[in-house]
């Protein structure tokens, strides 16, 4: 059976089936799953006892939409808009990235994610320059013992930004791109790690972008047969949710991240709204770079109110941390923030409690994650059954002493200092604040002498210069989509 562990006297925060709910209990773990939850459950032989007294235990959070290699360049992109973004790294870093670079960043961005407490991730890999950089990262994903749904994207790097933007390779990536979709896809139905914690998707962006639909409609319908986790896209404003849905490829294994066109469609029977709901499509929203970047405003609680499957995520890690606390809060005080200034317009007379709170945001970083990305049968929530993907936290850390609630506590006050201990399929990948596969000095050491060496190459001059004479040329651009 495996490594098994007993979290002795704990309080277990979770959602459940009558909504959150927080009580003191033991919980069972044998092998990768919970096979028990209860009161005075006894220590037994061969089972390591943790004492959780003082301590919350909590599902592990859910990521749907990041771009975890983007690790080893973190902190270069904090300031861009989301038109400089696509010229400075989309066309310009992005296509010159070597196999050894988007490894280390995929490597230490994974470790990243769970020390933060992130589980699951949906990862779209977005740097699939060549077969060696797809199978670097793959690689690197499986190490970190992360449970991780894969999707490596259906596009061409580009060729040559100027004088204009060219991606003259697109013949030969797409075989190799689909190639190895059948060669992964024939792993055990897409399982591309033996645990099962590691499975294939894909990321497909190309929709909209001009042809016949018939190429798109062959290569999802070869990505279901296998079949894929989910099938993900970029949209941020414009029509692509319409243009998926008139190439007949919605359905409900599609998460579209961000979807900040939908805040322009506020009516209660907007057509765009329907199509998501009708097709039980998903949306991964990333507030705090969306805010930031000119994506458009968040629609995480939009989703809620509807009744659309919705997950957080970080997105991009070069532009903001990796953590979840930020996007829960961030999702959170946006709402109020929307909702308060709309009622002091309209004179109306304020409520008396906010619509949302930290139960919905952290719904929204744990089980809404898992439903949108079709995985609530087995993760999101602590039952028995579930894998034993799981958080400990300190409830007597400088941040969080004093707080009764366990969910005001993770959502508001809490930082990964407070994570004590990780669990992914039953296996702890924290333990007492620090990380067990790998000595993180040493993939440290690899990411700066990486990212310094990106740094050297793609100076902040060097980009600039690229970014103003792409502007100068399309006379300011007048659109903010990916």
């Amino acid at each position: 059976m495996g490594t098994a562990y007993l979290l002795k006297d704990g309080t277990v925060a979770t959602w459940t089936d009558n909504g959150a709910k927080t009580y003191k209990a033991d919980v069972l773990i044998e092998g990768s799953t919970i096979t028990e939850i209860a009161e005075n459950i006894s220590p037994r032989p061969g089972v390591e006892t943790i004492d959780c007294k003082n301590k919350w235990i909590s599902p592990g959070f859910i990521d749907t939409h990041r771009h975890v290699w983007m690790t080893v360049l973190r902190g270069n992109q904090d300031d861009w808009l989301l038109t400089e973004y696509l010229v400075k790294n989309s066309w310009t870093i992005q296509p010159a990235v070597t196999p050894d670079d988007v490894r280390i960043g995929q490597l230490a961005g994974c470790l990243e994610a769970l020390h933060q407490g992130v589980t699951t991730i949906l990862d779209h890999f977005h740097a699939s320059n060549s077969p060696e950089h797809a199978e670097a990262v793959l690689d690197a994903t499986i190490q970190s013992g992360a449970r991780v749904v894969w999707a490596p994207a259906r596009q061409s790097p580009p060729t040559e930004l100027f004088p204009e933007l060219r991606f003259d390779n697109e013949v030969d990536t797409l075989k190799w791109q689909v190639e190895k979709l059948k060669e992964w896809g024939a792993r055990d139905g897409g399982k591309l790690s033996k645990d099962g914690r590691v499975v294939l998707g894909l990321s497909y962006d190309v929709v909209g972008s001009g042809g016949d639909n018939t190429i798109h409609q062959e290569i999802n319908k070869l990505a279901r047969s296998i079949p894929v986790q989910v099938i993900t896209a970029h949209v941020v404003k414009g029509p692509r949710i319409f243009d998926y849905r008139d190439a007949g490829l919605l359905g409900p294994d599609i998460v579209f991240s961000h979807c900040n066109e939908l805040w322009d469609h506020p009516e209660p029977d907007d057509e765009m709204w329907a199509v998501m709901k009708n097709n039980g499509c998903a949306i991964a929203s990333t507030p705090v770079d969306e805010l930031g970047m000119a994506h458009g405003l968040p629609v995480a609680f939009e989703a809620v109110k509807r009744g659309v499957k919705c997950g957080l995520g970080a997105d991009c890690l070069s532009i903001n941390s990796g953590d979840m606390f930020g996007q829960m809060r961030t999702a959170l005080q946006f709402t109020r923030g929307m909702s308060h200034e709309n009622i002091h317009k309209a004179k109306q007379t304020p409520p008396l409690h906010n619509e949302y709170n930290s139960r919905d945001a952290f719904r929204l970083g744990t089980l809404g994650g898992a439903e949108a990305l079709n995985l609530a049968d087995q993760i999101g929530t602590i039952e028995v059954g579930k894998k034993a993907d799981l958080l400990i936290f300190n409830a007597l850390s400088t941040n969080l002493a004093g707080i009764r609630d366990p969910f005001n506590g993770i959502v508001f006050h809490a930082s990964d200092a407070d994570i004590i201990t990780v669990f992914v399929d039953g296996e702890i990948l924290k333990r007492d604040g620090k990380l067990t596969k790998f000595e993180w000095a040493m993939v440290a050491q690899e990411l700066v002498e990486r990212a310094d060496i990106l740094r050297e190459r793609f100076s902040d001059t060097v980009l600039e210069e690229r970014w103003q004479k792409h502007y100068a040329k399309s006379g300011g651009p007048t659109s903010w989509t990916k």
